[in-house]
Formats: C-alpha cells, structure tokens, sequence
C-alpha cells in the first residue's frame, strides 16, 4: 500500500497540457471593455478549515451553510462529517468540490481511471447522489468546478461542460488549448474563458446553453470581468 500511495503523489501533482478542437466565434460580436460590469464569483480558493491528522487536503469549498473538504485518500468531509464516494476509480482522490449557492447541490470530482463528477442534492440531514457522469482521466490538474444559480459548470478535456440542474440538459464549450481563468455572469448567463495555445493567450464568451458568441486575443491587461459582448 506505501509504495502505491508514493507512486501516486508523483502523478498527481504533475501538470499536462490537452489540446481541444478550435471553434471561432459569430463576426456579428465584438468584445470591450466595460468597466463596473457586474459578474459573478470565481470558485473560492482556498479556506480555514480543520484538516484531520495525517490526511492531505486536495480542495475546499465554503458558503453559508456548510464547508466541504477533499483529501488526497478518497475522504469527503461536509462539516466534519464524511460523505461516502462510490467510485471503482483505482486512485480515489478528491480533485474538486463546489455547492450551489442555495446549499441544495453539492458536487465532486473524484476518482481516477475512471474519473467521474458526483453531483448530490441535500435531504434532510443528509445527501443523495443525483447524477454522475464519467469525465475523461487526461486532465492531470484541479479541474473547474463551480455552481452559477442552476447552472454546474465543470472541466473536461472537451473545455468547459455546463450542466442544468433543472433540465439536468448538458452543454459543451469547447476552445483550444490549456485552461487559464474562467468568470461567470448569472446575470446575462455569459461564461468568460481564457485559455492558452500555441499562438498565444485568447478569450472566449459562451451562453450557459454553450454556444460560442465572440472570441479575440487575451493581452492579460484587463480583467476578464470588465469585457462583454456588443453586437455590431
């Protein structure tokens, strides 16, 4: 068991780049600047948890109504208590956890070969697992995942993934190269990316339903939360 577990740490903190098919945005959009455009959050960082001894903390996440925590052994902690993860994966790890905002949905992408995202809805005292959908096992870094209103969105290696959950319809945004930022407007229902391939940083702005409207170069000079989308 220790010498798997010493293989393991190995893979997972090392870094691949994917490649995703290019998909050009309508000519009918350009993107600006627009200072003081409201957008929602990024996916909280980091937070004060308590880690129990001899686990490794992989991701957290923290609203109002509960801290949720991933561990490098499979384990996932809601306030303290476990959340058991039915997974076959053969490295059981906790790569990425998020909550609704309404603290209704909890997901989690764990596991690897296969990797998969839990997605559990909240009843009662407890936590019923609502959908889970296999993920593909070449993405070798913390994943995307984050809640906007009823919208999941999620990494795969096909770009961003968006799950509504009240449809429970699944979407695709697909863009090439590596995933950089990602911000997201509940509003207007606008995903900003930002990835980086060969020919240099660009991005890209999606509806929730995952259609492409404009594209451009990224400088890195403006926040991706003050450009939007104006039709010509």
């Amino acid at each position: 068991m220790e010498k798997k577990f010493f293989l393991f740490i190995p893979l997972f903190f090392l870094l691949f780049s994917f490649l995703f098919p290019i998909k050009g945005g309508s000519d009918r959009y350009f993107i600006q600047s627009a200072h003081g455009t409201k957008t929602g959050p990024r996916v909280p960082s980091s937070y004060s948890v308590q880690q129990p001894a001899g686990m490794v903390m992989t991701c957290n996440y923290s609203n109002k109504d509960f801290i949720a925590s991933g561990f490098l052994d499979g384990t996932l902690l809601v306030d303290g208590r476990p959340l058991e993860i039915m997974t076959q994966s053969k490295y059981k790890t906790i790569y990425a956890v998020a909550a609704s905002d309404d603290g209704e949905y909890l997901a989690a992408i764990a596991g690897l070969y296969p990797r998969s995202l839990y997605v559990y809805q909240k009843k009662q005292e407890g936590w019923n697992l609502s959908r889970r959908i296999n993920l593909a096992d070449d993405v070798r870094r913390t994943p995307f995942l984050a809640f906007s209103g009823n919208i999941l969105l999620f990494e795969d290696t096909a770009g961003l993934s968006v799950l509504n959950m009240t449809t429970f319809n699944l979407y695709s945004m697909s863009f090439s190269g590596t995933l950089k930022d990602v911000a997201f407007d509940p509003e207007q229902e606008y995903v900003w990316v930002v990835s980086a391939d060969e020919t240099g940083d660009h991005i890209r702005i999606f509806l929730y339903n995952g259609s492409l409207v404009a594209s451009a170069l990224y400088d890195g000079r403006e926040d991706i939360r003050n450009l939007r989308v104006t039709e010509q």
